[in-house]
C-alpha cells in the first residue's frame, strides 16, 4: 500500500494549536510536536466506527491496551514485557510531576540533562522538589559519552532521560544506555526513561533500546514511558501508557496515577490499539518520508555556517544552534522572517531553536527558502 505524505494538509481552520498560533499571518508553523500528516487508514477507519456508535462514556479497555503494547515492544524493541507491568495513561506531561510527589519526599531531587523537553523542568517547580541539571553540550558533543556523569548526594533520587533525545534527535547507544545504567546503580537511583520518540529511529536497521531492556536491575528501577502519540500523530487523543516492572513502584504508581489523572481518552485507546496492532506499513513508510526531510534538512544548513545543527537519528525534531545570527532573541527574529519555530529558551538555551520537519516536503522546501534568504541577507 502507498501513503501519500506529500499531501497539503489543510489545518488553518482547526483546532490545531500548530497552526492557531500564526493563523493569518505568513508564517510556516515548525514548532510543536505534531506533524501534519493525515494519520493510517487503519486508525482513521478504526476511529469512524468508533465515532459512528454515538456514546463516549467512561472507557476501560479491558487490558487491551496492555495487550496490545506488550506485542509491539516484543516484536519492535526484542524486549519481552509482563502485561501486569502496563499501567495506562491519560498523558505522560502530567506524570512528570506526580512521579516526583509521589516517589521523592520534599528534601529529596531529580536529575536530567539539559537542554531538554521544558516539561522536565517544569515539573520540578510544579512539584516542588528540587532538581539538578546536567549540562549536555548537543553542539560541542552530540555523543552522550562525551559528558561526564556528576557525583551525586543521597537527596538525589530520581533520574529523567529522554530517550531518543528531546530537542536532540538523538537516540542513546547501548553503551550509553549501559554508562547510565551502571550510574543509576551506584547511587541507588530509580529512572524514568520517555521513549515515546522510540518509534521513530530513521536509519534503516537500527532498533531502539528501551533503557529498562539491559538488565534486571535496570528494570527493578525503571519507569518506562511510551505513546502511540509522535509516531502516529495522535498527540490530541490523550492516551499513553507506564511500563514499570517493580512490584512496589508500579502500585506505588498506580495508585498515585487513580487519584490524580483520568483514565485514558476512548477515542485514544481506539487509536493506539489501531496503530500498534494495525498500522506498520504506515509507519515503515512515514519513517523513510522523514528521513528524506531530514537529509534536505542537513543538506541545507549546511550552505549556512551561522546555522549549526545537531543531526537527528530520530523523530522529526532538528535543534539548531543560531548563535552566529548573533540576534538577541533568534526566534523573534526567524518569526519576523516568516518562520514559526520552537524558542530554545525553556529547553535551557536562548540561542537556540526547534525545527519540527515533520511535514510534506513542499512546505518545508518552502521553509528552507526563507530560512535561506533570512540568513543570507542577514
Amino acid at each position: 500500500m502507498s501513503f501519500n505524505f506529500d499531501e497539503r494538509v489543510e489545518r488553518n481552520h482547526t483546532d490545531s494549536e500548530k497552526w492557531l498560533k500564526y493563523r493569518d499571518q505568513d508564517i510556516i508553523p515548525l514548532w510543536i510536536a505534531d506533524t501534519d500528516f493525515r494519520v493510517a487508514p487503519a486508525i482513521q477507519h478504526a476511529l469512524s466506527e468508533r465515532v459512528a456508535q454515538g456514546v463516549f462514556g467512561y472507557a476501560d479497555d479491558q487490558g487491551e491496551l496492555a495487550k496490545a503494547a506488550t506485542q509491539w515492544v516484543e516484536k519492535q524493541y526484542h524486549w519481552t514485557i509482563d502485561p501486569d507491568w502496563v499501567v495506562p495513561l491519560s498523558g505522560i506531561k502530567p506524570l512528570f510531576s506526580l512521579l516526583q510527589e509521589c516517589l521523592l519526599s520534599a528534601e529529596q531531587s531529580s536529575v536530567c540533562h539539559t537542554p531538554i523537553y521544558p516539561p522536565f523542568t517544569q515539573s520540578a517547580r510544579n512539584a516542588q522538589r528540587a532538581q539538578r541539571l546536567i549540562p549536555y553540550p548537543l553542539f560541542d558533543q552530540p555523543n552522550f559519552l562525551g559528558t561526564p556523569l556528576p557525583a551525586l548526594t543521597a537527596q538525589e533520587r530520581l533520574l529523567f532521560i529522554c530517550h531518543p533525545h528531546n530537542p536532540g534527535g538523538k537516540s542513546y547507544s547501548r553503551e550509553a544506555l549501559q554508562q547510565l545504567a551502571e550510574y543509576a546503580e551506584h547511587y541507588d537511583l530509580l529512572v524514568c526513561s520517555d521513549e515515546i520518540h522510540a518509534d521513530l529511529l530513521l536509519e534503516p536497521g537500527r532498533r531502539h533500546t528501551p533503557f529498562a531492556s539491559l538488565s534486571a536491575d535496570s528494570a527493578q528501577r525503571s519507569i518506562t514511558l511510551l505513546s502511540a502519540a509522535k509516531a502516529f500523530n495522535l498527540a490530541g487523543l490523550g492516551c499513553a501508557i507506564a511500563i514499570v516492572p517493580n512490584n512496589r513502584l508500579r502500585e506505588q504508581i498506580r495508585r498515585a496515577v487513580a487519584q490524580r489523572m483520568p483514565v485514558p481518552n476512548s477515542l485514544g485507546i481506539v487509536a493506539t490499539l489501531a496503530a500498534w496492532q494495525r498500522s506498520e506499513e504506515w509507519l515503515i513508510a512515514q519513517r523513510h518520508y522523514l528521513r528524506g526531510n531530514r537529509d534536505l534538512l542537513v543538506k541545507s544548513l549546511q550552505a549556512l555556517p551561522a546555522l549549526r545543527l545537531v543531526v537527528p537519528d530520530a523523530g522529526f525534531l532538528a535543534w539548531i544552534d543560531a548563535s552566529g545570527l548573533q540576534q538577541a532573541n533568534p526566534h523573534r527574529w526567524l518569526e519576523q522572517h516568516g518562520l514559526g519555530l520552537t524558542a530554545g529558551a525553556p529547553f535551557g538555551d536562548p540561542q537556540a531553536v526547534r525545527l519540527n520537519f515533520g511535514c510534506c516536503r513542499s512546505r518545508l522546501d518552502e521553509a528552507l527558502t526563507r530560512l535561506h534568504n533570512a540568513v543570507v541577507q542577514a
